[in-house]
């Protein structure tokens, strides 16, 4: 998710690559042949993802602390909207794979959801016992849920219920808070092709390794997370040096919107044609209307709810503050 406060170029062109790699992976991949099924891949996107909302989440808050209930209004805002609308969408549809609870998507905006309620209560710790401890604390955290309940036959790392997925994708989201907070102190060795070739190649065996070993997504995501967060580092430090990729950065604004409609475009446009790049095509160019009337109104709404409570809070402490200089004073 984008920072409320704060924009830093670069994350949109990831933002954008995760997006298209879901997009591909459900569209695309099914229909390609033999190894090829595997090049564009849906759970380590998602990871990426992970990683960038806890960079984006706490880059605004690294010298300060939010006030809760503006920083909660205003993410909510941002995120429930559009994912209850396309939960909508999904049941007209007749797709009841889309939920929140056991279905595919908006698994990951739940997390999303818990990592923002949790985030006023990691700050604080972090600045007690430092990042790397809370990551330690989550890596082990995850993987006694993945391993101790195990999964299913395709090594997923979402299968756990809308009580535990967020744990076993915390570590990648504290990745991104400790990038963060150590943007600039943080050295990272070779260029972004690089980078972004050893994530892509990675992602894909990955991708093989769940559907065709026992190293499924649920035992591998978290050390993919801690490449996502170097090929993410290199995309900032390369658009921050020689600017951002335009056509990438735009795509990425309204990768929330992507990621939340192109199945349910998908299955609308089947309805009519069914060539896989056809279908691709069109569902992407469906999620348009849902960025410009749906997705872009609420990011304006949080912004505004957001700064409207901080300012309120600040004039009745302000307030608070006179009557105690007058009643001093008296």
């Amino acid at each position: 998710m984008r920072s409320d406060q704060q924009r830093v170029l670069g994350l949109d062109t990831v933002r954008a690559i995760a997006a298209l790699s879901v997009v591909f992976a459900h569209l695309l991949g099914p229909s390609l042949p033999g190894v090829a099924k595997y090049i564009f891949t849906g759970h380590p996107a998602v990871i990426a993802f992970f990683v960038v909302s806890g960079f984006c989440i706490h880059y605004p808050y690294r010298f300060r602390s939010p006030q809760v209930a503006p920083f909660l209004s205003g993410r909510f805002i941002r995120i429930v909207p559009p994912a209850a609308a396309a939960f909508i969408l999904a049941q007209a549809m007749g797709m009841r794979a889309y939920n929140p609870i056991d279905g595919y998507i908006l698994w990951s905006v739940v997390c999303e959801a818990v990592y923002y309620c949790l985030y006023p209560l990691i700050l604080p710790i972090s600045r007690r016992i430092g990042w790397p401890v809370l990551i330690a604390v989550s890596v082990i955290a995850s993987y006694g849920v993945a391993i101790g309940l195990g999964s299913d036959q395709y090594g997923n790392a979402m299968k756990y219920g809308p009580q535990l997925n967020w744990v076993v994708g915390l570590p990648a989201w504290l990745l991104g808070c400790y990038l963060a907070e150590n943007l600039d102190r943080l050295k990272l060795p070779g260029n972004v092709w690089a980078w972004r070739v050893a994530t892509a190649v990675s992602a894909s065996t990955l991708y093989w390794a769940t559907m065709n070993t026992s190293a499924g997504f649920y035992l591998t995501m978290v050390p993919f997370a801690v490449l996502a967060g170097c090929w993410i580092l290199a995309e900032i430090r390369t658009a921050t040096d020689r600017g951002p990729v335009k056509a990438l950065e735009k795509i990425g604004a309204a990768c929330f919107s992507i990621y939340l409609i192109h199945v349910i475009a998908a299955a609308a446009v089947e309805r009519f044609v069914t060539p896989p790049i056809v279908v691709c095509a069109l569902s992407l160019a469906l999620v348009y209307p849902f960025y410009r009337w749906i997705e872009k109104p609420c990011h304006v709404a949080a912004r505004r709810a957001k700064e409207t409570m901080e300012q309120l809070a600040a004039r009745r402490r302000l307030e608070e503050s006179d009557r105690v200089a007058i009643g001093d004073g008296a």
